[in-house]
């Protein structure tokens, strides 16, 4: 019998999904939290932006500025199951008890979002990531559209599967995400979808990869491999 502490942390968390499967058990809120015990997110606006600036290939990076009531915003994002390596997004955000229900859209903000007055790429993405977070689908693929500069393709790319992932077009976003170029933050998203495709053994092995990719001092480390171990 496999004792170590990866083993033991994976079968109590596929107990709890199995209890709560058979009605059997509701998780009690917070029932596991890799980052903080509190209500809301209540995170340090810098460390979300910070977190946020990691989804970025690192020349894009020094590009971006927070958008104006960025820390208001972040405060009115719910917590979010299976969460999206995208723009906008940061691990804080997770919620382990909408990962235990299978949740994957992230909840929408009827909200509008503070978004950057900028004409340049960075400023389009950064918009286009703020207004899927508040539903705004269809404005969001249009700001994506004013980017064309064969630098940021990537970049539009995966933002463009995030959209395809928010409507539940979960192959769809999985095909944009094998067209880019293998980053952590790539890894980890397919691993999503394989996930969601009920490929476990894909998923488990490509989250092992991003974390591996990772530093240990990133959030984004952490994350994978609590989603590694969920899988």
């Amino acid at each position: 019998m496999d004792l170590s502490v990866a083993n033991l942390v994976r079968q109590a968390f596929k107990d709890l999904h199995t209890q709560h499967h058979n009605h059997l058990a509701i998780p009690q809120q917070a029932s596991v939290e890799p980052h903080m015990a509190l209500n809301s997110l209540a995170l340090e606006p810098q460390l979300a932006w910070q977190a946020t600036l990691e989804v970025l290939p690192a020349f894009a990076q020094s590009r971006f500025t927070p958008p104006e009531n960025w820390p208001a915003w972040i405060e009115c994002l719910a917590p979010t199951g299976w969460l999206l390596n995208a723009l906008g997004e940061f691990p804080q955000r997770l919620a382990m008890d909408s990962v235990l229900e299978g949740d994957t859209a992230s909840p929408t903000l009827a909200d509008t979002p503070p978004l950057p007055q900028g004409n340049s790429p960075a400023d389009h993405l950064l918009a286009a990531s703020l207004l899927r977070q508040a539903g705004q689908l269809e404005n969001a693929a249009a700001r994506l559209n004013l980017v064309s500069e064969p630098a940021w393709t990537d970049c539009i790319t995966s933002e463009r599967a995030a959209l395809q992932w928010q409507q539940g077009n979960y192959s769809a976003a999985e095909k944009l995400w094998l067209s880019c170029q293998p980053s952590p933050g790539t890894l980890y998203n397919r691993a999503l979808a394989r996930r969601i495709a009920g490929d476990n053994t894909q998923a488990s092995t490509l989250f092992n990869q991003a974390a591996a990719t990772w530093p240990e001092t990133s959030p984004w480390h952490h994350l994978a491999r609590v989603c590694e171990l969920v899988t």
